[in-house]
């Protein structure tokens, strides 16, 4: 989704230097020519994050089947959530990395992860953000609405610098995000998702995810981290009441 929304900026910017030359403005012509190019760079950047061509997205499969599985998953979903304490497991902490996705952006729950960081801050636990190039629905999107609620820009960081040193957070907290975490990427071939490199929220020593649902993401693929037990905390529901409790719960 992303990819598509930068290429139609790209267009429209060429679209507007056809209409200046139609009208013989050079201003147009100039301003258009600016926005064809640098949404084309955007969407090229893009496709290169999800490692495929731009012809491979605009005609490949983009989804996939849900599976009956989901069902089954959803039905002992509130018992496996049961099984590791995300409170404690932050409490416990000296890193925690948040991983915000689209469901973040949904919900509007990124002022009360401000306040979840603000807390978590205050008792001498490191907070980062993790960032994915195609999370959300628009270029930057993460990075918009976290601007808006005040995170400071140097705590996010893109998937290419963190990715490395994931292993040695302690917590990651998933916000909403499925197939830029999913590590199906790696190994399930055939699928839409297969060889896009993602956030590797798995190497982390415990994962809590917070998203609505035991659903797959846009590309209809499952994600292997839902059935994992060891290590991982589903906490399902609409985030923004689910980050306020994990906020009541810490303080």
């Amino acid at each position: 989704m992303p990819i598509t929304i930068s290429l139609l900026n790209s267009l429209s910017g060429v679209a507007g230097s056809i209409a200046g030359m139609a009208v013989g403005d050079l201003l147009l012509v100039s301003i258009g020519g600016i926005i064809g190019a640098s949404g084309l760079f955007l969407t090229q950047i893009m496709c290169k994050a999800m490692n495929r061509s731009l012809r491979s997205i605009l005609l490949g499969k983009t989804s996939m089947s849900v599976s009956n599985a989901i069902k089954e998953k959803e039905e002992h979903a509130d018992e496996k959530s049961l099984e590791k304490d995300p409170v404690e497991a932050l409490k416990d902490a000296k890193k925690v990395v948040i991983i915000p996705g689209y469901g973040m952006a949904l919900s509007q729950s990124q002022f009360e992860v401000k306040k979840l960081v603000d807390l978590l801050e205050s008792k001498n636990i490191k907070v980062d953000f993790a960032i994915h190039p195609v999370a959300g629905r628009m270029p930057g999107h993460m990075n918009i609405i976290l601007c808006e609620a005040d995170i400071p820009y140097d705590k996010l960081n893109d998937m290419d610098s963190i990715n490395p040193l994931l292993d040695s957070y302690d917590a990651a907290l998933i916000i909403g995000a499925n197939d830029v975490v999913n590590p199906a990427a790696r190994d399930a071939e055939g699928t839409p998702i297969y060889g896009m490199p993602i956030i590797n929220a798995d190497k982390a020593k415990h994962v809590i995810i917070c998203n609505y649902d035991l659903k797959p993401g846009y590309s209809g693929v499952d994600n292997p981290l839902y059935e994992k037990k060891d290590g991982v905390s589903l906490l399902l529901g609409d985030a923004k009441k689910t980050i306020a409790k994990l906020v009541k719960d810490l303080s």
